[in-house]
């Protein structure tokens, strides 16, 4: 389980689109995914959530555009 209040999120710093992977010390390409239903039912892609791969693992990095890594 993940939990964030708004008031930790509005602290954290912005999330980049590369960050230095705490596991293997590489920088990696931060890849956004989340689709936002407009009223028109197109979609948009949206920073909701953001993740990153490092080798065969994918990882959260960031909600709402801020670094959640720490």
């Amino acid at each position: 389980m993940f939990t964030i209040g708004n008031d930790e999120l509005e602290k954290l710093p912005p999330l980049g689109k590369t960050i230095r992977c705490g596991f293997c010390g590489k920088i990696h390409h931060v890849k956004k995914f989340g689709n936002k239903l407009l009223p028109d039912e197109s979609k948009e892609l949206t920073t909701s959530l953001a993740f990153y791969r490092c080798g065969p693992q994918t990882y959260l990095a960031g909600v709402q555009g801020k670094d959640v890594r720490r």
